[in-house]
């Protein structure tokens, strides 16, 4: 599998609601590559079955080159799905989702 393939399954198992971080994806792929995973979320087509934009950095803030875009667009898709912010970051008590 490549590490492409494996990205887009981790992600397409966060839930509507929750998200994850490109640590804890780098993690569960065994993988430190964190740009290269962005980057490959970055050029995600499919974000029905890859929703990329439920992934942020480890401390709750959203990337400002988000793919499908940019930063607010994230915060909208976000915001829609439940998911709150504290001083423009993620909850990430509330809303982390540690993906196995």
């Amino acid at each position: 599998m490549t590490l492409q393939e494996k990205v887009y399954q981790v992600v397409g198992h966060v839930p509507k609601g929750k998200v994850t971080t490109y640590g804890d994806i780098g993690l569960l792929i065994g993988s430190k590559a964190y740009r290269q995973i962005g980057q490959i979320l970055h050029k995600n087509k499919n974000s029905q079955k890859v929703p990329c934009h439920r992934v942020v950095f480890k401390d709750g803030s959203l990337s400002e080159n988000f793919g499908m875009g940019g930063r607010e667009k994230q915060r909208d898709k976000l915001q829609t799905e439940g998911v709150t912010f504290i001083n423009g970051k993620v909850d990430l008590a509330k809303h982390l989702n540690l993906v196995s």
